[in-house]
């Protein structure tokens, strides 16, 4: 009777394993393939409701004005100069980006080697942070793949572990990425002595309209002087 009773229970496990648990995880299953759905395809950027895209140095500005020589999008992000500032241009001034004597661009150290990491610096940051008018997105489970009308292919690996890469053409990255609920996080970090973190994140929204939305957001942490810096992009599904 005993035996009996104990392969009854075993059997009774079993069921609500079967019948419980496995619709939860195929509903996990079917919202992960929803959300990787929804981010593919190719993209236009919305310039009415996005922020103003990158403008490149030395340029002018949405308002016609003229950047500073040195500048890289307006008075800088940190004190002294910062990223962009003045005559300075990226880590130009006292402390440079993300702040402090001796920081990326301040005093002390070879003249033409800090040239050459400010080089570095500027480009990995236009790289980082030109947003693309035009990008094709190729979503999987193991790997997301932008590729932008200029070219330009960022993989992503959702994860969670660190990923080396490149921004620009010679500046090492660390990317990191992940899934928070239908929202992708990517977290970008220079291999550099100096402080530069970067997180972006891209999200679907259904317009009222019932067209799809990707909003791309992108935060720059400033260092422990400089300051954080959020921008905004908009981009709605190309119709074909």
């Amino acid at each position: 009777m005993y035996r009996i009773s104990m392969q009854l229970f075993a059997i009774g496990v079993i069921v609500v394993i079967a019948f419980g648990v496995a619709p939860e995880a195929v509903a996990a299953a079917r919202a992960a393939q929803n959300r990787e759905q929804a981010l593919a395809g190719s993209w236009v950027v919305n310039e009415d409701l996005s922020d103003e895209l990158r403008p490149q140095p030395g340029g002018r500005d949405a308002d016609g004005e003229r950047r500073g020589p040195g500048g890289f999008g307006g008075p800088g992000w940190g004190p002294g100069g910062g990223f962009g500032g003045g005559r300075g241009g990226f880590g130009g001034g006292r402390g440079g980006f993300g702040g402090g004597r001796g920081g990326f661009g301040g005093g002390g150290g070879d003249p033409q080697q800090m040239a050459r990491m400010r080089a570095t610096m500027q480009e990995a940051m236009r790289d980082l942070m030109t947003a693309p008018r035009r990008m094709t997105i190729a979503a999987g489970e193991r790997e997301i793949v932008l590729t932008y009308g200029d070219r330009r292919v960022v993989r992503l690996i959702p994860d969670d572990r660190e990923h080396s890469g490149l921004a620009g053409t010679s500046a090492r990255v660390t990317r990191k990425t992940r899934w928070r609920g239908a929202v992708l996080e990517a977290e970008i970090e220079l291999q550099s002595r100096m402080e530069l973190r970067v997180r972006q994140t891209y999200e679907v929204r259904i317009t009222e309209g019932g067209y799809r939305q990707l909003i791309v957001t992108t935060r720059i942490d400033g260092g422990r002087r400089g300051r954080d810096r959020e921008l905004r992009r908009v981009y709605d599904v190309e119709l074909r």
